[in-house]
């Protein structure tokens, strides 16, 4: 009974001891580089931010951005084009949705199939039953 009893103990205290270390889903040194740069774990995922640019840079490079004036290039946007075509056709126009508003893209009317993002106007070319089946972007 002893044994028993104390056999419990120890398998209680080594569990909870397992149980009990800060969990951490992302390394010290990516938290670090995070800080650094000024990005999250969203905007480096999406690729609205640079890990390895500092703060400033990033900052610079967003407000640039944000002040582009006239059409895109040609080849940037079919850059991005092929991009979002990658994540999107296929896919349903609330998934597609999901993905323009995580990407930072902001919405130009009310059936969400045309977007608007640093200078860059996407539109949806969808079918009858509302899947994406490619988008276009000027």
């Amino acid at each position: 009974m002893m044994n028993k009893t104390l056999m419990m103990l120890a398998t209680t205290a080594l569990v909870g001891g397992m149980f009990s270390l800060p969990a951490s889903a992302i390394s010290e040194a990516y938290r670090a580089q995070l800080e650094k740069s000024g990005c999250t774990q969203v905007s480096d995922a999406n690729g609205t931010c640079n890990t390895h640019h500092s703060k400033k840079q990033n900052q610079h490079a967003q407000s640039q951005a944000d002040h582009r004036n006239g059409p895109a290039e040609p080849q940037a946007a079919r850059e991005v084009a092929r991009i979002m075509d990658s994540h999107i056709a296929g896919k349903n126009q609330g998934q597609a949705v999901d993905y323009m508003h995580t990407g930072g893209w902001r919405p130009l009317n009310e059936e969400e199939t045309r977007w608007e993002k640093s200078g860059f106007i996407a539109e949806f070319d969808l079918t009858s039953k509302g899947k994406v089946t490619g988008v276009a972007v000027r």
